[in-house]
């Protein structure tokens, strides 16, 4: 007999003759349950497993170990049983994968997975990953203090492997596609970092992070991207820096234009050289990494004493703010930025913005444009980047305005 249960096909069958036993199967409709069953049922009480098909012999395998049945020598001679796959090998073959390999946010995708693999382990089954293993990581994510953006992250990479494990044709499905994203409104954070703080954190920064940190200032760049930023892709003369679609978060081509007071920074820092490297910004002669500026940035906003502490990446939340306050036009200050309105036609997506305009633009932007003002939700961390639990509270804002 065969029955349905949500999405899969069941046989109850007595294939020696004894108690009913059931098995499921991976039919997709009941008729091919129906053929799967007569196959299995002739083969059993013929004891001639010979002459099943590929997806026969797996049901009568099933069949035969969920019983606790020795497997019969014609039975075990087709076995071709693929070797478990494992949440650890999944993220192996989607780091390896040529596509996430040269991507700017693998470094990101990682960190993800280091989470996946804290909650369920490296020996997850992969096939157990269905849509209630998921909704229950992501409460187990924000029990722990976890953000619902940091969440939403970790399921897309989540989904990035599924997509992946489908090509290869090692899964049929991907079921956190089935998995509606968190709301962030509670965890939304508006942050502006005024001049003479941005300044009393600069001060406080090591040397080798200073013009790191200026860079995302004067350009609104994410840190990814300065981190990643080669000697080729800036163009002092031109006072333009041209970032590639492989090296944005976008996947599009983006002209950044360089404000004169940057200029000099640069042109510093792009002095000295290393052997064996391109990038612009190294420590100690070697490639920065996502983690080198996070412990220093927090050292120094420690030191100046700002809490709710800023995060690096408010630096470019400053930069958007200091563009509009200075009146930039949106559609440039977006097209520097790298967003684009999605509501745009395609007509207006093909008006092209010339260098001269973005650096018309730069030039007439200024950054002291009022206090820092830091508005976070209760979800704050009391220590951001080391993982601790977040402080309950209610929402909070702060004012600041320092002399120095």
């Amino acid at each position: 007999m065969v029955t349905k249960r949500g999405k899969n096909y069941f046989l109850r069958i007595r294939p020696f003759g004894g108690n009913e036993v059931g098995v499921k199967t991976p039919a997709r409709n009941k008729t091919e349950a129906k053929q799967i069953e007569m196959a299995v049922m002739t083969a059993c009480r013929s004891g001639d497993y010979s002459g099943l098909d590929p997806i026969s012999r797996e049901v009568c395998l099933r069949l035969f170990r969920n019983q606790g049945l020795e497997i019969p020598a014609s039975l075990s001679a087709g076995d071709t049983a693929k070797p478990e796959l494992t949440l650890w090998k999944a993220i192996e073959l989607v780091i390896k994968d040529p596509e996430v390999r040269n991507s700017a946010n693998r470094e990101r995708l990682e960190q993800c997975f280091v989470h996946l693999v804290e909650i369920w382990g490296q020996d997850f089954p992969v096939k157990s990953i269905r849509v209630p293993q998921i909704k229950l990581y992501r409460s187990d994510r924000l029990k722990a203090g976890a953000a619902p953006a940091t969440v939403n992250r970790e399921k897309s990479a989540l989904s990035k492997m599924f997509q992946i494990l489908m090509e290869h044709e090692l899964v049929d499905r991907n079921p956190a596609r089935d998995v509606r994203n968190l709301s962030e409104k509670s965890g939304e954070r508006q942050v502006y970092i005024g001049l003479d703080d941005f300044q009393a954190i600069l001060s406080a920064l090591p040397g080798w992070r200073r013009p790191f940190a200026q860079t995302a200032y004067y350009t609104g760049m994410r840190r990814g991207e300065i981190a990643g930023l080669r000697r080729d892709q800036v163009s002092l003369p031109r006072r333009i820096i041209l970032i590639g679609p492989e090296d944005t978060k976008e996947g599009q081509w983006k002209r950044v234009p360089i404000h004169r007071a940057l200029f000099p920074i640069l042109e510093d820092v792009m002095k000295v050289r290393s052997i064996g490297s391109d990038r612009v910004f190294l420590k100690d002669g070697r490639e920065l990494t996502r983690g080198n500026g996070r412990r220093p940035w927090e050292d120094a906003v420690r030191e100046v004493g700002l809490v709710p502490a800023p995060h690096f990446h408010d630096l470019r939340h400053t930069w958007k703010t200091n563009a509009r306050r200075s009146g930039m036009d949106p559609e440039i200050r977006e097209s520097i930025m790298g967003h684009w309105y999605k509501e745009k036609s395609v007509t207006e997506r093909y008006g092209r913005i010339s260098d001269e305009e973005l650096l018309r633009a730069i030039d007439l932007m200024s950054f002291d444009h009022g206090s820092t003002e830091i508005v976070v939700s209760k979800r704050q961390k009391q220590n951001p980047g080391k993982g601790r639990h977040p402080q309950p509270g209610n929402l909070r804002t702060r004012r600041v305005q320092n002399d120095i």
